[in-house]
């Protein structure tokens, strides 16, 4: 039995390594790594996905920063209000006492 080799124990020649890259290796790659062109198509659809949440990214902080400015000014604008219904006794103590305690200010 000794005399017998094994078929996995040939001497590997250039016909048999390339006879293996083709039916192993090279599917093996294909299926388990990108391509240049996919890798490229990933980047761009990334890059485009990324602009997109940074435009609307842009306008959501943009719109937050509109809202607290007109929220400053409406709390702005209570301020005086109030201040003059007190002023000129007609709002009650009660009812004063009601508008502090929804904490606008």
């Amino acid at each position: 039995m000794k005399n017998k080799k094994n078929k996995n124990q040939a001497p590997l020649t250039l016909e048999g390594l390339a006879s293996y890259n083709q039916e192993v290796l090279f599917p093996f790659l294909k299926d388990n790594f990108a391509s240049k062109k996919e890798l490229t198509e990933f980047k761009n659809e990334t890059i485009t996905n990324f602009d997109r949440v940074e435009k609307k990214l842009d306008i959501l902080l943009d719109e937050k920063e509109a809202r607290q400015y007109q929220d400053e000014k409406q709390r702005k604008l209570w301020l005086v209000i109030i201040k003059a219904l007190k002023k000129h006794n007609i709002l009650s103590s009660e009812e004063l006492e009601k508008i502090s305690r929804l904490e606008i200010f």
